[in-house]
């Protein structure tokens, strides 16, 4: 896969590398980090969303009738 280089400052680099794991690379870290993250406005949950639009929780269940 083609790469790109990035600098980073010093406190970024050291932010970042708290956030690796064991054997997980840094454009993993970045991936995890940013795909991640919750949605901070109401607009942004909207899109966050937007793949399950149309679809249910599954079937809807029988309500019993009162005894």
């Amino acid at each position: 896969m083609p790469s790109k280089t990035i600098s980073l400052e010093t406190d970024a680099y050291r932010m970042l590398k708290r956030e690796k794991q064991s054997r997980e690379s840094f454009s993993q870290v970045v991936r995890r980090l940013v795909t991640d993250r919750p949605a901070l406005t109401a607009g942004e949950l909207l899109e966050a969303l937007q793949p399950f639009a149309g679809v249910g929780a599954g079937r809807k269940r029988r309500r019993r009738a009162a005894a």
